[in-house]
């Protein structure tokens, strides 16, 4: 999607993934909760992925990684996660 091809956002635009935003860890983590929600009854339901469903799983999902980034700080743990996506992603 971002990193699939030399043409794709991530590459072309390194400068803005590197390293990984943490905006966009929250936006994979939401997209990920709504692909699990589709499945919740064992059948793939489509359900939209819209902001009035899933803004506030999003902002959720990025108070939990500040707070997880100020919590380690110290350690840089978020910073070297956000380092590896990125690399992985590459």
């Amino acid at each position: 999607m971002w990193f699939a091809n030399r043409s794709d956002e991530g590459i072309v635009y390194n400068q803005f993934f590197n390293p990984m935003p943490i905006k966009l860890i929250a936006l994979m983590l939401t997209t990920i909760e709504c692909c699990i929600d589709e499945w919740m009854q064992g059948v793939k339901e489509d359900i939209r992925f819209t902001a009035i469903a899933y803004g506030s799983v999003y902002n959720n999902h990025l108070n939990s990684l500040q707070r997880f980034d100020e919590r380690t700080a110290p350690y840089k743990l978020f910073e070297r996660i956000c380092d590896n996506l990125h690399d992985v992603a590459r």
